[in-house]
Protein backbone atom coordinates (compact mmCIF):
# COMPACT_ATOMS: atom_id res chain seq x y z
CA UNK A 1 0.00 0.00 0.00
CA UNK A 2 1.32 3.41 -0.86
CA UNK A 3 0.41 6.19 1.75
CA UNK A 4 0.89 9.83 1.07
CA UNK A 5 0.82 11.78 3.71
CA UNK A 6 2.98 15.37 4.60
CA UNK A 7 2.51 15.41 8.37
CA UNK A 8 5.18 12.81 9.61
CA UNK A 9 2.97 12.13 13.00
CA UNK A 10 -0.08 11.49 11.02
CA UNK A 11 1.89 9.46 8.46
CA UNK A 12 3.43 7.82 12.04
CA UNK A 13 -0.44 6.86 13.20
CA UNK A 14 -1.61 6.04 9.66
CA UNK A 15 1.24 3.33 9.25
CA UNK A 16 0.45 2.08 12.61
CA UNK A 17 -2.52 0.97 12.19
CA UNK A 18 -2.13 -0.32 8.33
CA UNK A 19 0.43 -2.26 9.34
CA UNK A 20 -2.13 -3.79 12.20
CA UNK A 21 -3.97 -4.87 9.39
CA UNK A 22 -1.71 -6.49 7.92
CA UNK A 23 -0.60 -4.31 5.04
CA UNK A 24 3.06 -3.43 3.53
CA UNK A 25 3.11 0.42 3.77
CA UNK A 26 5.68 3.15 1.60
CA UNK A 27 5.02 6.28 2.58
CA UNK A 28 5.50 9.11 0.49
CA UNK A 29 5.00 13.08 1.06
CA UNK A 30 3.62 14.46 -1.95
CA UNK A 31 1.30 13.48 -5.32
CA UNK A 32 4.63 13.84 -7.08
CA UNK A 33 6.93 11.39 -4.94
CA UNK A 34 3.48 8.60 -4.71
CA UNK A 35 3.12 9.22 -9.17
CA UNK A 36 6.93 7.78 -8.97
CA UNK A 37 6.05 5.07 -6.91
CA UNK A 38 3.13 4.19 -8.53
CA UNK A 39 5.59 4.37 -11.83
CA UNK A 40 7.56 1.40 -9.79
CA UNK A 41 4.56 -1.08 -9.35
CA UNK A 42 4.29 -2.70 -6.81
CA UNK A 43 1.71 -0.37 -5.44
CA UNK A 44 -1.79 -2.19 -5.05
CA UNK A 45 -3.92 0.39 -3.72
CA UNK A 46 -3.42 3.92 -2.42
CA UNK A 47 -4.32 5.63 0.72
CA UNK A 48 -3.94 9.49 0.55
CA UNK A 49 -4.71 12.84 2.34
CA UNK A 50 -6.24 15.66 0.39
CA UNK A 51 -5.13 18.58 1.81
CA UNK A 52 -1.11 18.37 1.27
CA UNK A 53 2.04 20.32 -0.28
CA UNK A 54 2.90 20.34 -3.89
CA UNK A 55 1.17 21.03 -6.87
CA UNK A 56 -1.18 18.49 -7.15
CA UNK A 57 -3.30 18.08 -3.94
CA UNK A 58 -4.61 14.80 -3.14
CA UNK A 59 -7.78 15.00 -5.00
CA UNK A 60 -6.06 15.87 -8.37
CA UNK A 61 -3.67 13.45 -7.56
CA UNK A 62 -6.60 10.84 -7.37
CA UNK A 63 -8.08 11.77 -10.49
CA UNK A 64 -4.75 11.18 -12.42
CA UNK A 65 -3.90 7.99 -10.88
CA UNK A 66 -7.36 6.49 -11.86
CA UNK A 67 -6.02 8.29 -15.49
CA UNK A 68 -2.96 6.03 -15.72
CA UNK A 69 -3.62 2.94 -13.28
CA UNK A 70 -7.66 2.89 -13.43
CA UNK A 71 -7.36 -0.47 -11.73
CA UNK A 72 -5.82 0.53 -8.53
CA UNK A 73 -8.16 1.82 -5.50
CA UNK A 74 -7.79 5.05 -3.94
CA UNK A 75 -9.40 5.94 -0.94
CA UNK A 76 -8.80 9.43 0.14
CA UNK A 77 -8.41 11.07 3.98
CA UNK A 78 -8.92 14.48 5.17
CA UNK A 79 -9.59 16.42 8.77
CA UNK A 80 -11.07 19.57 6.38
CA UNK A 81 -14.79 19.05 5.50
CA UNK A 82 -14.33 21.97 2.46
CA UNK A 83 -11.71 19.94 1.18
CA UNK A 84 -13.89 16.89 1.44
CA UNK A 85 -16.92 18.86 -0.17
CA UNK A 86 -15.02 19.17 -3.57
CA UNK A 87 -14.44 15.46 -4.58
CA UNK A 88 -18.19 14.86 -5.39
CA UNK A 89 -17.86 11.26 -4.60
CA UNK A 90 -15.73 10.55 -7.29
CA UNK A 91 -13.24 8.47 -4.62
CA UNK A 92 -14.01 7.43 -1.10
CA UNK A 93 -13.58 9.85 1.77
CA UNK A 94 -12.20 8.49 5.48
CA UNK A 95 -12.35 11.16 7.93
CA UNK A 96 -9.79 12.16 10.70
CA UNK A 97 -9.65 11.52 13.33
CA UNK A 98 -10.09 7.78 12.49
CA UNK A 99 -9.87 4.67 14.31
CA UNK A 100 -8.59 1.43 12.88
CA UNK A 101 -12.02 -0.24 12.34
CA UNK A 102 -12.90 2.77 10.27
CA UNK A 103 -9.90 2.48 8.12
CA UNK A 104 -10.78 -1.73 7.58
CA UNK A 105 -14.39 -0.75 6.44
CA UNK A 106 -13.22 2.08 4.04
CA UNK A 107 -10.85 -0.27 2.88
CA UNK A 108 -13.00 -3.18 2.43
CA UNK A 109 -15.42 -1.16 0.57
CA UNK A 110 -12.64 -0.28 -2.41
CA UNK A 111 -13.44 -1.59 -5.65
CA UNK A 112 -10.89 -4.18 -6.40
Amino acid sequence: MLLVEDNPDVASVSISLLEQLGYTVRRVADAEAALQEIDRDGVDLVFSDIVMPGKMDGLAFAHRVREIRPDLPVLLATGYSDAAAHVRGDFPILRKPYEIHQLSQAIAKLPR
